[in-house]
């Protein structure tokens, strides 16, 4: 048996159609966003929804996946993928506003010009990934011109937008690392308590995207001591899996009823870069019991991702398809959602709310349905190789 046939054999289709799901309803957050802000009710109650349990899923399947990483030799190789990641997608998003805010593009539509630069860049993405994987000069250059940019701009370091979770995973593999040979159990009960309190320092914020990292931290343990065995017994067992299901289900439609509420409420925690001094318009008492209320939010979040998990499909499908290929949808859309706000695709949807976030939400499916191809991913791959083998001592 060929070593293709080997590892489609061996693939899981389940977690693959999870991580497809979690990362269309990313697509789906990151859209929905210009819709909430223009005060849609939907909205904002599909979009209270997608974010009070969806980072916390993707990363929790981070986690999952992730425990390969105490085995494999050259983990430096993985870290500083990700940290190159991180810098040319915060530099990629920071030219397209570059290009759509001069003075050109204001007042006037300029579609055949929007055409032509979304054309451009999507061949620039894919020449630059030819180039970066033959040629090693190319890539020697590219990314020393990208980090001596990078260097010269003062807010490198200061992660507000989607390139957070690049830098998250960088933190939680140097901590799975570092607590290696801590008892699992002592080192989620500290990632829980440093969640629920961290944000009573204001100071933390959006530099190294420590507030978002240390939030959501609780998860990617969960998920990284998390063994199959259990996993597979939680979401297949018999009476749990309709349980949790149903739970999601009303959970779903709860959250979306009440999501203007819940966002003012717990939006928060489920954000994760707010501190709790923003709670004090809410009431004191509310601030005093802010992590007791982000505790029990974790925990409902923890039940809610189950039954996402037990509902999902087993078998081969085109969420697999979407699962295998998740970085290049999580970083490509992006771009493209700046694309559809500078091109005025929110001004032609729907007056009708409940029309126009369904308008939003095939839109997204699309986007996700495009940047899943292999062809995308492989030209994703290319650009996120960083060699690190100099890094380390020959024998």
């Amino acid at each position: 048996m060929s070593q293709q046939a080997t590892t489609v054999k061996t693939r899981d289709y389940h977690v693959d159609n999870i991580k497809g799901v979690l990362i269309i309803l990313v697509v789906c957050g990151h859209l929905l966003s210009y819709l909430q802000d223009m005060n849609s009710t939907f909205a904002i109650g599909v979009r209270t929804f997608i974010y009070f349990f969806h980072m916390p899923g993707f990363i929790f399947m981070s986690g999952y996946l992730a425990k390969g990483f105490l085995k494999k030799e050259y983990k430096g190789e993985k870290l500083l993928s990700y940290a190159w990641l991180y810098l040319i997608f915060k530099n990629g998003i920071d030219l397209v506003h570059f290009i759509f805010r001069r003075p050109y593009f204001a007042g006037n539509s300029h579609t055949m010009e929007l055409v032509l630069i979304v054309c451009l860049f999507c061949f620039g993405i894919w020449l630059l990934s030819q180039l970066y994987s033959r040629f090693p000069t190319i890539q020697n250059g590219f990314i020393l011109l990208v980090v001596l940019f990078s260097i010269l701009k003062t807010d490198v370091l200061t992660v507000g937008a989607a390139p957070w979770y690049m830098m998250a995973l960088i933190w939680y593999h140097i901590i799975v690392y570092l607590t290696r040979n801590m008892k699992q159990s002592h080192v989620l009960a500290l990632a829980v308590i440093l969640a629920a309190f961290v944000n009573y320092q204001d100071g933390i914020g959006k530099f190294l995207t420590l507030s978002r990292m240390i939030n959501f931290l609780p998860f990617f343990l969960l998920g990284f001591y998390m063994t199959r065995e259990r996993f597979e017994t939680i979401v297949n067992h018999p009476k749990w899996k309709y349980v949790l299901s149903l739970l999601f289900i009303l959970s779903a439609f709860l959250i979306t009823w009440k999501g203007r509420a819940i966002k003012k409420w717990i939006g928060v925690f489920f954000f994760g870069v707010s501190p709790y001094s923003k709670l004090l318009k809410l009431g004191d008492w509310y601030y005093h019991v802010a992590p007791l209320i982000c505790i029990l939010w974790m925990a409902m979040t923890v039940v809610i991702l189950f039954g996402l998990f037990a509902l999902c499909p087993r078998g081969k499908s085109f969420l697999a398809k979407l699962g295998k290929n998740t970085i290049g949808i999580y970083v490509l859309h992006r771009f493209f959602k700046d694309f559809l706000i500078y091109g005025g695709f929110y001004s032609i949807l729907s007056q009708n709310e409940y029309i126009a976030v369904i308008e939003t939400l095939l839109i997204s499916l699309l986007l996700a349905v495009v940047f899943g191809t292999d062809f995308w991913a492989k030209t994703m791959n290319k650009l996120s190789v960083v060699n690190a083998k100099w890094l380390y001592k020959k024998d």
